[in-house]
Order: structure tokens, then sequence, then C-alpha cells
């Protein structure tokens, strides 16, 4: 049946009312004009595109330019999420604690039963898991470290990571029983073959959710690189092979492609090129030290979701 163009803007008029001053749903709308949902949706795409929809944003707390970067590094990069904490002035504990709580809640959003959850290191993600707000209604996780051991510091010990993880929730941890570094190619090799490791590794490609710490740039002629067990001749070759960052000991340049160095293949990890596979990778990092590094990630498209602070992302656009 034909409706009337006056009885039809009547109708129009009337859905808007009801959907935007009463609140009603869409359902209840079709119900009391006594039309159907797709005529309903139909009436409403044309009082949008005749005009009778007005919006008007109001930022009451100012985040629009927040939103709008956000949108800006998703579009550049093709993310499929984003999330940024404004860190003004803020020193480099307080950005990393900043950014650590912002992804604690955003895992936790995500956060059910019967997850597979693969986890590399950082002190970023060691704080986020700090942050974690214990829920053992949540049950049956398994959890698999992705790289194997650095040193003695508990930000670098994948292992105590994903126990922190179990004790908040309930589940069971995979664990790469493995050293971070070997001192052959050969070693390594035959460590990844071992069946408990290759399991592991093998394991990794049907993950659903990965969350990986992004490294740091390396410094020339430094003594230290974070707690990775590295010589000053070992990062001078990484900032010859010109190293922006890692993740999991896995060195990238600015643009994405991986590092070709005497430390590429002693590594017992995933190799980071699976990560575009991945379901769900959530990179974490900030501060000026991982700009270079976030931008590396970012071209390489080892993530599908980056949580970082407003100003890193802003130097991160800056640099492309």
């Amino acid at each position: 049946m034909s409706i009337s163009q006056e009885h039809r803007y009547y109708l129009k008029l009337k859905a808007l009312y009801y959907l935007y001053e009463q609140g009603y749903t869409q359902t209840e709308i079709a119900k009391r004009l006594n039309i159907s949902r797709v005529t309903l949706g139909r009436l409403l795409d044309e009082a949008k595109a005749e005009g009778m929809i007005k919006f008007e944003i109001v930022d009451i707390r100012g985040a629009m330019k927040t939103l709008q970067l956000e949108e800006r590094l998703r579009q550049q990069f093709g993310l499929e999420d984003i999330k940024l904490v404004d860190c003004p002035n803020a020193n480099a504990d307080s950005v990393t604690k900043k950014i650590a709580s912002e992804a604690a809640a955003y895992f936790e959003q995500l956060l059910h039963s019967n997850m597979k959850i693969g986890l590399t290191w950082g002190r970023t993600l060691n704080s986020m898991i700090e942050s974690l707000s214990p829920d053992k209604t949540i049950k049956d996780l398994l959890v698999y470290t992705l790289v194997g051991g650095s040193s003695q510091s508990v930000d670098f010990q994948p292992n105590i990571l994903a126990q922190h993880i179990i004790d908040k929730y309930n589940g069971r941890a995979n664990i790469l029983t493995a050293p971070f570094m070997c001192q052959s190619e050969e070693l390594c090799t035959a460590i990844k073959r071992e069946p408990t490791i290759s399991s592991i590794l093998l394991d990794s490609h049907d993950l659903d959710v990965t969350l990986v710490g992004i490294g740091e740039a390396p410094v020339r002629d430094a003594d230290h690189l974070s707690d990775y067990p590295f010589d000053t001749p070992m990062i001078n070759e990484l900032v010859d092979a010109q190293a922006a960052g890692d993740i999991c000991g896995n060195f990238f340049d600015i643009h994405g492609n991986l590092c070709e160095t005497t430390l590429k293949n002693r590594i017992v990890s995933i190799d980071i090129r699976d990560l575009p596979n991945h379901k769900r990778v959530i990179g974490i990092g900030g501060g000026e030290k991982k700009v270079r590094s976030i931008l590396g990630a970012l071209n390489g498209h080892y993530l599908h979701v980056l949580i970082t602070d407003v100003q890193t992302a802003e130097k991160v656009l800056e640099l492309i």
C-alpha cells in the first residue's frame, strides 16, 4: 500500500520523536506505527537525507582531539582499533602506568572463559597485568609465552607474567621453557624443534588475543638495552642494522623489515612475521624512546590494536 507524502512526513517525524525524544527502540517504534522494521529503516534514512535530523556532539571533557588523532592513526595503518591516553608533561614511569592501566581495562573487556592468550614481556606489559582485577569466574584460560626467558628481571620473565595472569583468573600456562638467546643458530634451531617448544610455537597461530610489548630503539655505544643480555658490540650491530625496536627480540627497522644481524636466528621466540595472521595482536607501549619502534611495528603490520599515549602518537605521525 502506498503512503501519501503528507502521511509519510508525519510517520518520519513521529518516528524521530519516538526515537530521540522518548528513547524507544526501533522495534517498539515500528509496532507503534504499525509498519515493518524495513519500512521504518527507510523512513529514518529519508529523514536523515532530507535534513530532518541534526546531530551535535557536545564534548564536555575535551576528548575530541584525542579521538580524531586515534582515527588518523587507525586509517593510516589499517588498525582494527587504537586507544590513546593523554600524558602531558608526565615522566616515563607515569606514562607507562597510564598506558598499562588503559591496556588492562581494554583487555578485561575482551576477556572470557576458555580463551587462548599469548604474551611476550616488558615493563608496560608487566604493569598491565598487575593492573588487572582478579575474577575467578573466568575459567579455563590457556596462556602461552611466546619468547624464552631473558634475565632475572620479572619484567623479562614471561613465565612469571603468565603465572600472574593465571593467579588472577583460572587456567593453565604453557611456558616456552628455553633461554631467550642461544650461543649459536644451530642450538636455537635444535631447541625450537624440541617437541614441547615446537608445540607452543605452533599453537601460537591459533590464539584469541596476543599481547606484545614494543621494545625501544638501541643507542650506539650503550652498555645495555633494557634488560636484554646484550653487550655494547651487539647493541652497535643492531644500530648499524638500523634497528628501530623489537617485539620479543625480533628487531625491525622503521619500515617494519626484520634486521639482518648475527642475533636474528639465535632468539627462541615466535617469528613476528606471523603476527599479521593472528586473530588480534594488541601492542602496548609508549614514551619518547618508543616513537621509532612503534612506527616500525605499525609499518610492519605486526599489530591489530595499539594502546599508547597521545604525545607518542603525535610524534609517530610527525615522523612518517
